[in-house]
């Protein structure tokens, strides 16, 4: 290591939130994943709540412990980013999640930590591995363990008094850095999120969500020809996600809007409509969200959720 341990760990917490402009950073061991935390992850598999996400179910063994991602990793560094917009979509527009007004996260996160990465390695000469979320590393429960903040009954990672508009990111480290004590806060009495919630998909069972309802992998990673109907009652204009279980949060409530560029409101985004997603075809749908969280969404998909229209839905 070219530097003591707690040097390297200020450096990187520096550079990651300095020059890289991450909003947080912490770090914690790599290790298996808690005992309580792995079997409620796989009793909540179990019990089908992660619904239509097939790769939720796989690759147990990964999410278990994150060392299988990268031989000898003795650390795992979290870093999280803002993404929460400046500015809104009008009324009466095709409802999108925040987190797809602007570049695809996966994109921005990943140029990020490769940089990061790369100046772990040169700081610690050891070997490191970035990941986003397309790698079976459970990011909000080492976020907890990294000291950046506690996991809400939103399902959420929530920095306190900062919120939860935050992308998460990783890179595992085989050096040997002190860690960070974890975060254990709570929720405490809140209970906000699960009241407000259109379909009653939070803290169902015991588990913080349950996929089956919630607006958001309903329309996001379920892509059957049909919504159940009392989903589908409930879209109320969105055709892209939900963020009515966050907007409650009195942890956002002093929220501040991102300063990241790349994630500046598409003018495609402020001004789609149901009407337009209806009259868009394949090549027009690529042009306009290549590059976007949008796409991976797919058109079909979102001509579904356009296609309950407020009308049909009060008739519900």
């Amino acid at each position: 290591m070219n530097c003591c341990p707690s040097q390297c760990v200020d450096e990187i917490k520096r550079f990651a939130t300095g020059e890289l402009g991450f909003d947080a950073c912490g770090v914690a061991k790599a290790a298996a994943v808690e005992a309580q935390a792995a079997d409620r992850y796989r009793s909540w598999v179990a019990r089908g709540h992660h619904g239509s996400m097939a790769w939720a179910a796989r690759n147990m063994d990964v999410r278990d412990d994150p060392r299988l991602l990268l031989e000898g990793a003795q650390s795992v560094i979290m870093v999280a980013l803002n993404y929460l917009p400046s500015v809104k979509q009008p009324p009466g527009a095709a409802r999108v999640a925040y987190y797809a007004y602007g570049r695809d996260y996966h994109r921005v996160l990943r140029s990020r930590l490769r940089r990061l990465a790369s100046h772990v390695e040169q700081l610690t000469g050891g070997v490191t591995r970035a990941c986003v979320d397309s790698a079976p590393l459970r990011e909000r429960y080492w976020a907890v363990q990294a000291g950046l903040g506690f996991i809400g009954l939103n399902n959420t990672l929530i920095i306190p008094g900062r919120g939860s508009f935050f992308f998460l990111g990783a890179v595992l480290a085989t050096a040997p850095l002190p860690p960070d004590e974890p975060c254990t806060l709570t929720c405490g009495e809140c209970r906000r999120c699960v009241e407000v919630c259109p379909v009653g998909a939070l803290n169902v069972a015991g588990d913080a969500a349950d996929a089956r309802r919630c607006l958001s992998a309903m329309t996001i990673e379920n892509h059957d020809a049909s919504l159940p109907a009392d989903i589908a009652a409930r879209l109320d204009g969105r055709v892209a996600g939900c963020d009515e279980c966050q907007l409650c949060c009195p942890h956002n409530a002093r929220a501040v809007p991102t300063s990241v560029t790349d994630f500046t409101p598409r003018d495609a985004v402020m001004s789609l409509t149901r009407e337009s997603i209806a009259a868009m075809s394949q090549q027009e749908f690529d042009d306009t969200f290549a590059g976007s969280a949008l796409h991976r969404v797919t058109l079909a998909t979102m001509r579904r959720n356009a296609s309950l229209t407020p009308a049909t839905q009060d008739e519900s």
